[in-house]
C-alpha cells in the first residue's frame, strides 16, 4: 500500500509508504490521504498523525506521474484529487500532527501548512522547488505566505533547501528533536491535547478553518501550468537526471 492507515490506542497514524520513491504522491496516494484523513476524523482517537517510511516524509508530487499528464482532463483529475486531500486536512475536526521523519519537499513540505502541530527530526530537510520544474507551489502561495511571510516567499522563489532548525525559526516546524525521539515527542504532544476540553478543540478547529485562505485558485493555476511545454521539458530533464543518478 502506498499509504498506510493505523489505529492505535489514542491516535490514528497515516503513513506515506513509498520509500523507494521518497514517498512521492501520485493520484492514488493523494486519494488515500484524503480518504484516510476523513476516516481518522470519524474515529475515536484524540489526534491524527501523518508521517513517512524510510528517509523521507514526502517528496511531494510524483514527477513521473505529473510528466505523463498530457491531457487537460487528466491534469484536472490529478489536481482535483490533491485538492480533495487538502480539503480533508483543512476540514479535519481533530488535531493533525505532522511527524516529519526526513526529507519534506514540494507538496510534502506544503501540506505541513495545514497541520496543527509539526514535529521534525533534526536531520530533516525542507524545500519548495516547484519553480525549477516550471510549476508553482499552490499551497505555499495561498496559505503559506499569509502564515509565514517573507521567508516562505524566499523558499518559493529560490527553491532553496533549509534544515529543521531554520524551518522552526520561520514557523514551518514547531518542535525539533533528535531522530530517535520523534515518536516519543509526538506522544508528548498528544498528552497535552488529552488535557484539553473536546468542545474547546472543536471550536478552535472551526476558527482555524475560517482563517484558511482558499487554495482552489492556486491549484487551478498549477493544473494549467502542468501541461505546458516548459513544464514538460523541465520535468523530463529532472527525470533524466534522476535515472542517471540511480544507474551510477
Amino acid at each position: 500500500m502506498k499509504v498506510l492507515y493505523q489505529e492505535r490506542e489514542r491516535t490514528t497514524w497515516i503513513v506515506f509508504n513509498r520509500p523507494e520513491k521518497l514517498n512521492a504522491l501520485d493520484l492514488e496516494g493523494w486519494k488515500f490521504l484524503g480518504d484516510y484523513v476523513r476516516k481518522a476524523d470519524s474515529s475515536r482517537s484524540l489526534a491524527t498523525i501523518i508521517t513517512g517510511t524510510g528517509r523521507a516524509f514526502s517528496a511531494g508530487d510524483d514527477i513521473g506521474a505529473m510528466a505523463n499528464l498530457e491531457e487537460q482532463d487528466k491534469a484536472e483529475e490529478f489536481f482535483n484529487t490533491l485538492l480533495y486531500a487538502v480539503d480533508g486536512l483543512i476540514d479535519s475536526k481533530k488535531p493533525v500532527i505532522g511527524a516529519v521523519n526526513g526529507l519534506a519537499y514540494g507538496g510534502g513540505c506544503e501540506i505541513l501548512l495545514f497541520m496543527d502541530v509539526v514535529v521534525s527530526v533534526a536531520s530533516a530537510k525542507f524545500s519548495i522547488p516547484e519553480g525549477r520544474l516550471g510549476l508553482i507551489p499552490p499551497m505555499a502561495l495561498s496559505v503559506g505566505y499569509k502564515a509565514i511571510g517573507r521567508p516562505l516567499s524566499w523558499l518559493a522563489i529560490t527553491g532553496e533547501e533549509i534544515d529543521a532548525h531554520r524551518a522552526r525559526e520561520i514557523g514551518l516546524v514547531d518542535i525539533v528533536v533528535s531522530d530517535p525521539y520523534l515518536d516519543r515527542e509526538v506522544e508528548a504532544v498528544v498528552d497535552k491535547i488529552a488535557l484539553m476540553e473536546p468542545k474547546s478543540i472543536d471550536v478552535i478547529k472551526a476558527w482555524l478553518r475560517k482563517n484558511r485562505v482558499e487554495v482552489r485558485e492556486a491549484i487551478r493555476e498549477l493544473t494549467l501550468m502542468s501541461t505546458s511545454r516548459e513544464a514538460k521539458e523541465r520535468m523530463g530533464k529532472f527525470l533524466s537526471r534522476s535515472n542517471k543518478i540511480k544507474k551510477t
